[in-house]
């Protein structure tokens, strides 16, 4: 939000009528500066690129190419193509509110594409906003308004791009899984993460330090097998377990309530039904429409094939994050200080960035996703509670990828006797 109109007035030293006009009119002449807000921009990523081109930064990055749409995606996460779709979403919203104190060096207002710019930049390297403001040559305040005008914008605009798929969309989810893993009607992935901040001594409490002794908020993600989010929650504690944090979701209501993972059951090779799913870790209860792993104290030689096949799905989730993480270096960093009620949102919309990507048709450049787990530092937590419906749909499911597997073989030894 721009800071109130009276802030703007400075009537602080005023000693004549004749001096407080003259004041006036100059205010005139800064606030009249012409600008098309409407008009593309094409300007700033010439003028950007010339100022960083031979940063530290690329230095460190061998294996970036000098190609503009390269260089455009090593800063930016995303390809040309997709950073005009999205100043296409937040345009009428960046313009539509004063843009108070957002001018330049030249005295000109900054353009949508300038401020999106800053704003993903931001979000993608988590570097300090002093950082981003010197590349850009703007200040800090200037990054930080900028920032969270973004911030809102999407909010508002892209939540279309993170929503529960409809029966046909759930069905190409489903055949994804299938295809890679063997399991059938599993509806997505569920995995959660930690974003670790710094906190004020003030709001410091055993909620928010978690098992690793960091102040940390949790975000649960649920997506499906192109690591595409169809659910997030987030702006819970770190400090609670993940079984915790599935049950105080939106998510879980709408599961045990029937409104979620209602549609076909399955009817597998040997007559037995599955319904839909989702597959968890062993952070994870196992639910009815939640299967997790065997414990290794639980499993013999099928349980372990089972649990393999469970990975491949999971896996899924896993890379989401990393590349969520990864792609959007602002959650990978130790956040100092950040408000808690706007970190959520913050999320949201890198969460949403991550999607749109994949909407789009576009990709990440290989080296930006984390080398390892999103949460590497953190031991595994592990869930004893079963459901005995659950206990049933593992096993149809451990049956059932017995079965395919010798119907697998069964061809080649047709092949080869005729």
């Amino acid at each position: 939000m721009a800071p109130p109109k009276q802030a703007m007035n400075s009537n602080k030293f005023p000693k004549s009528k004749k001096k407080k006009k003259k004041n006036k009119n100059k205010s005139k002449i800064v606030s009249s500066v012409p600008v098309d807000n409407k008009a593309i921009d094409s300007e700033w990523w010439d003028v950007f690129l010339k100022k960083n081109s031979s940063s530290q930064e690329l230095s460190l990055a061998p294996n970036v190419s000098h190609d503009e749409e390269e260089l455009f995606k090593h800063f930016f996460r995303l390809s040309k193509k997709t950073f005009e779709y999205i100043c296409t979403l937040v345009r009428e919203d960046l313009i539509s509110r004063p843009p108070s104190g957002l001018i330049n060096i030249e005295g000109r207002l900054l353009s949508v594409e300038k401020q999106a710019a800053i704003a993903l930049r931001r979000l993608a390297s988590g570097e300090s906003q002093v950082s981003v403001g010197a590349s850009f040559g703007v200040g800090q305040s200037t990054v930080s308004q900028v920032t969270w005008r973004f911030i809102e914008a999407m909010e508002d605009r892209a939540r279309h791009h993170l929503r529960w798929p409809d029966a046909s969309k759930m069905e190409r989810i489903k055949s994804g899984f299938e295809s890679s893993s063997g399991l059938p009607n599993c509806c997505g992935a569920i995995d959660a993460t930690h974003i670790v901040m710094t906190l004020p001594a003030v709001q410091t409490s055993d909620d928010w330090c978690d098992q690793e002794n960091n102040y940390s908020m949790f975000v649960q993600g649920v997506v499906d097998s192109e690591m595409r989010f169809l659910d997030i929650v987030t702006g819970w504690p770190g400090g609670m377990p993940i079984s915790r944090l599935l049950k105080c979701s939106g998510f879980y209501k709408l599961c045990e309530s029937g409104a979620r993972l209602n549609g076909n059951v399955k009817v597998l090779s040997d007559g037995e039904e599955v319904r839909e799913y989702v597959v968890g870790g062993a952070s994870y209860p196992l639910l009815p429409w939640l299967v997790t792993p065997y414990k290794d104290y639980e499993h013999s030689g099928s349980g372990s094939e089972f649990n393999t096949s469970l990975e491949t799905a999971r896996s899924a989730a896993v890379k989401a994050f990393s590349q969520l993480k990864g792609g959007w270096r602002i959650l990978n960093k130790v956040m100092w200080r950040p408000d808690k009620r706007k970190l959520p949102s913050i999320i949201l919309v890198c969460s949403l960035l991550h999607n749109i990507i994949i909407d789009c048709g576009d990709r990440l450049n290989s080296d930006v996703s984390l080398s390892g787990y999103h949460d590497s530092d953190y031991m595994g937590q592990i869930c004893k509670q079963v459901n005995p419906a659950g206990i049933k749909i593992r096993e149809n499911l451990v049956k059932h990828l017995g079965g395919r597997k010798q119907n697998v073989a069964q061809p080649f030894a047709d092949v080869a006797t005729s």
